[in-house]
């Protein structure tokens, strides 16, 4: 993605700014340089916003920004070099100082240097970027460029950021998308008996609303009801054939194991399909009729199975050439349902005369839309161009705006991987007593309030609309491409520092055309053919984010350990069988995902060493206790482990030592043999109260771990303030919960019978617990949530619970009871029923049922009287 100048410049001066006041510049004799580097970025930053209005008509002025941005980039990798040159420095000095050395912020690792040709080395470079940047400066009187007041970056609030929903953005399905998707899904599920395979489609032009439309169809409570297996396909214009299908194998439960021709894929389609009663599909976004004709209709037909085939596209002349049972297409809006789409974005619902005033004018601006469902949304929320939705951006969120472009059509972006690459990337100003990563995904939740994306349905992933995501590309060429072979043959002295890997037979002839550049940051190649050998890897020095999760690569080079700058490494679902030990030697990594290789023996124990680490993802259990920056760990599908012990701590703790110092979460998922967890006998029984345990601890999770026992003791000395345990079957009591707990969640945990609480439980949640009996100190709680929907009564504990929080007579009480539970139940707790006298002494009440007729009042928090 291209530079955000003004974001970088100020980010980069505030960080300058700290070291050239530090007392140990003197002894390298670089703190004038550092001082004219700073000043004269600072001359440069105010140049820009008037750079920025006349860059569309003096298109030399591009030249300008292009070699701007070469020397900001090649002063961050200096920078970066000093802290990373200092740091050995120091450690070869004085070895034993090597936990310590971590603490070095980027201000004091100046300090570090003790060699006279390193520092003379760092002193010219520093002196190169300052010759650079005095021509750039001169060269503003060429293009007559005019100084501004310097902008702020905003400060990020997380109390006052809006919380956003998962669902379906609700402003902009309409009544008559509802209608026409009802329509549609009578067509699909008409004649299901007589003919087992047929083909529908959705057309229109683009942004009309197609997808939009497909989505409504494919969530249907009919579709999902009827069909066993349904899958989402984004097709677009350029795919690959047998990733197509391997997209619906995987959709409709099949294993293509190492088969990669058109020909195996189709018999493997087929039989999946076979091997299920019904399959719902949607083949979004067609652009020519082979996806269909060469690809999936003979394994449809000949699997004998119910298949029903959405396809969405602009091209009605590709819907001619299939066998298409019924189509819809998809017109502009009416004047009217536009006004009403307009109406309901600005929130004019229930405010009927301030709607009436303002109806001329809503209906001059949606007839500019010409029905466009998108332009309603874009223009009532920013009234103007989709480009004025970018300049509307603070410099800080244009960073993070345009990293989309590397990212495919339909893609689904998940704002905690966006969070992790953001962080890397560098886009992220810490912020005192925040996480960077949280930081992070409000920048991704402001991105979705101005509807620059679009909110899914389902798992809190998010899309971008093509027309949105052209604008990223647009914006962000000279410096990001997605794939593009033209790059190979472009004329122009285009420096590319990030790309994304799309086209997997081109992955190769892309990077080396690009590889000597020495320029290249950004490697997102996930799902690719690519494979990195020794050479090439050396080549890429520069790289800060790598991302070749879901490939074939065996063996990872040892070179790896030359990406000194490497911030991000994503080797998930891969078949590498060792981490090189070189991997200690990236002391600057921050995230590192080793999950779900099955082939991975184990980890070299140099992972230690990475003491920048914030977040790892493995299926082993490293010692890690010790990283200092690690702050968020999850370790899932680890099928052997039976004990968890001390040795999970570190090799080296002791009655001194901190045991994961500023981990914040931590997360144990699909451990099928996990019997034991123990922090050992000094932790457990608090023989050394100088050793603090998880003393940053905010979460803990624990899912899909049947045979687990026990919490062990020494949890009670974390600061650990909520715990969620999902499927523990064989746990039989919930205890040694630390003392500044505010959360529980136990949910499938079948043989649980006591929950010992702690005073400072504020939000209790029990799910299908069947065995619970005994639930206790529940004095401070302010939200208890129950669910079973079989029982036809509460269990004992809970009605205990109620009779005792009926003798509170609290004027200010707020507590909140959430049942979900069946119709028996609900009768027994409305007025005359055999718990009213327990329920009516509760201020709030929210009460779900499988029943349509409780369902119609129960999504509402209502105080108890309504019931007299």
């Amino acid at each position: 993605m291209a530079m955000i100048l003004d974001a970088f410049m100020s980010k980069f001066s505030a960080l300058l700014a700290d070291l050239v006041y530090e007392e140990v510049i003197m002894q390298l004799g670089v703190k004038d340089e550092l001082h004219k580097l700073r000043q004269r970025m600072r001359s440069i930053q105010c140049l820009l916003k008037d750079a920025e209005k006349k860059k569309f008509d003096e298109s030399a002025i591009e030249l300008w920004f292009a070699e701007l941005k070469d020397v900001m980039y090649d002063a961050e990798d200096i920078i970066d070099l000093c802290r990373i040159e200092g740091t050995q420095l120091l450690t070869d000095q004085n070895p034993k100082s090597k936990t310590s050395l971590v603490c070095c912020d980027f201000s004091s690792a100046f300090s570090c240097f003790t060699s006279v040709p390193l520092r003379h080395d760092i002193g010219n470079r520093i002196k190169d970027i300052n010759g650079r940047l005095n021509q750039i400066y001169e060269d503003r009187k060429h293009y007559k460029l005019e100084k501004s007041t310097i902008s702020k970056t905003p400060q990020i609030n997380l109390l006052d950021s809006r919380q956003t929903s998962s669902m379906v953005d609700p402003f902009i399905v309409g009544r008559e998308v509802e209608v026409a998707a009802n329509s549609l899904v009578d067509h699909l599920l008409g004649d299901m008996v007589d003919e087992k395979c047929r083909l529908f489609a959705i057309t229109g032009m683009g942004g009309v609303g197609k997808t939009t439309l497909a989505q409504k169809v494919f969530n249907h409570p009919k579709i999902q009801t009827y069909f066993n297996v349904t899958v989402w396909v984004c097709v677009s214009q350029t795919y690959l054939e047998t990733e197509l299908l391997k997209q619906v194998i995987r959709g409709a439960k099949g294993n293509y194991g190492d088969s990669n021709t058109k020909e195996e894929l189709q018999r493997i389609l087929r039989d999946s399909v076979t091997s299920i009663q019904s399959l719902f599909l949607v083949l979004d976004d067609v652009w020519e009729s082979d996806v269909w004709i060469n690809l999936f209709r003979v394994p449809f037909y000949n699997s004998n199975r119910s298949v029903r085939v959405l396809i969405t596209t602009r091209d009605e002349n590709i819907v001619n050439k299939m066998q298409i049972a019924y189509i819809h297409s998809v017109t502009y809006l009416s004047e009217e349902s536009s006004w009403d789409m307009l109406r309901r974005r600005l929130f004019l619902e229930e405010q009927e005369e301030l709607a009436n005033g303002l109806r001329e004018l809503g209906l001059m601006l949606v007839n500019k839309c010409k029905g466009l469902p998108l332009a309603i949304k874009v223009i009532a929320e920013l009234s103007g161009a989709l480009y004025l939705s970018f300049e509307d951006l603070p410099s800080h969120l244009k960073q993070c705006f345009l990293y989309f472009s590397l990212y495919r059509e339909d893609a689904q972006l998940d704002p905690h991987e966006f969070a992790q690459l953001w962080v890397a990337e560098g886009f992220i100003t810490k912020q005192q007593d925040s996480l960077m990563e949280d930081l992070a995904e409000e920048c991704f939740n402001e991105l979705l309030n101005r509807n620059l994306l679009l909110p899914k349905d389902y798992d809190g992933k998010c899309r971008m609309h093509d027309l949105i995501r052209s604008l990223t590309i647009f914006l962000s060429k000279e410096e990001t491409s997605f794939g593009d072979l033209n790059v190979r043959n472009s004329t122009r002295s285009i420096k590319l520092r990030r790309i994304s890997v799309a086209n997997q037979e081109a992955a190769v002839e892309i990077l080396d055309c690009i590889a000597d550049q020495g320029a290249l940051r950004t490697l997102l190649a996930s799902s690719s053919d690519l494979l990195l050998d020794d050479e090439r890897l050396r080549r890429l020095s520069h790289l800060r984010v790598l991302d070749i999760s879901h490939t074939q690569i065996q063996i990872l080079p040892d070179s790896i350990g030359k990406l000194v700058h490497l911030r991000y490494l994503n080797l998930n679902h891969t078949h590498i069988t060792t981490i090189p030990k070189s991997i200690e030697q990236l002391t600057n990594l921050q995230f590192l995902d080793i999950s779900f290789c099955k082939k991975l023996g184990q980890l070299p124990s140099g992972i230690t060493q990475l003491h920048n680490l914030r977040r790892l993802s493995c299926t082993q259990l490293p010692s890690l206790g010790q990283l200092p920056e690690l702050k968020e760990l999850s370790i899932e599908d680890a099928t052997k482990i039976k004990k968890i012990g001390p040795e999970f701590l570190g090799s080296d703790v002791n009655s001194t030592r901190i045991a994961f110092p500023k981990l914040e979460r931590l997360q144990i998922l699909n451990f099928p043999e996990l019997e034991e967890w123990s922090f050992g006998t000094e932790v457990e029984q608090n023989t050394s109260p100088r050793l603090k345990l998880l003393p940053c601890l905010q979460k803990l999770i624990i899912r899909n771990c049947p045979l687990f026992k026990q919490l062990p003791e020494g949890l009670k000395y974390s600061s650990m303030k909520s715990l969620e345990i999902v499927g523990a079957r064989r746990l039989k009591s919930v205890d040694n919960l630390s003392a500044k707990i505010e959360e529980l969640h136990l949910s499938y945990c079948e043989k649980l019978k006591v929950v010992c609480c702690a005073p400072t439980l504020k939000t209790l949640e029990v799910q299908e617990c069947k065995a619970l009996s005994c639930v206790k100190k529940l004095d401070s709680l302010q939200k208890l949530s129950f669910n079973d929907f079989e029982e036809e009564s509460l269990p004992e504990w809970l009605l205990k619970f109620l009779q005792q929080r009926g003798l509170q007579n609290d004027s200010n009480d707020d507590f909140l009871l959430d049942l979900y539970c069946s119709d028996e139940v609900i009768q027994k707790c409305i007025k005359g029923g055999s718990y009213w006298d327990l329920i009516q002494h509760i201020p709030r009440v929210k009460m779900f049922s499988v029943s349509e007729l409780v369902n119609a009042v129960s999504n509402l928090i209502f105080p108890m009287q309504i019931f007299n």
